[in-house]
């Protein structure tokens, strides 16, 4: 498995549900964690504040799933 970093973008409304955006996917998390922060000081220089960034880790499996001949019954 290999661990991804999403920089999510999150733009709040005052009557629906947020909208969420996948900015970037980075591999190392302390960079991703500094990139979400300089985004957000961006966002609010320029006076948007309803939009927020965040980062979430997930897992994504390899497609390298080797299949072991041997296992098979015939």
């Amino acid at each position: 498995m290999t661990q991804t970093n999403l920089i999510i973008k999150i733009t709040r409304f005052n009557n629906i549900d947020p909208l969420i955006q996948i900015e970037l996917s980075m591999d190392n998390y302390g960079e991703a964690l500094d990139i979400a922060d300089k985004l957000s000081a961006v966002a609010k220089a320029k006076g948007e504040k309803t939009t927020t960034y965040s980062v979430s880790t997930i897992e994504i499996p390899s497609l390298d799933k080797k299949v072991d001949d041997d296992d098979m019954p015939f």
